[in-house]
């Protein structure tokens, strides 16, 4: 998995809860938000391409 998805139902203010890559086996704990279907999150480290399909799939697997 290259994207963790949490979710605090507590938390007013991000109730739709965060995403974030995990590159290289360790997770960078910069949020990302879902990108629009044309133009992927590109990380520059690994080359990975984050689309919004991805997202859509880590956040189906659950909350963290």
């Amino acid at each position: 998995m290259v994207l963790i998805y949490e979710n605090d139902p507590l938390d007013n203010e991000h109730a739709r809860g965060r995403f974030y890559h995990v590159c290289r086996g360790r997770v960078d704990r910069t949020e990302l938000s879902i990108p629009p279907v044309d133009q992927p999150h590109e990380c520059p480290s690994c080359g990975i391409d984050l689309e919004a399909e991805d997202f859509f799939v880590a956040m189906q697997k659950g909350s963290v």
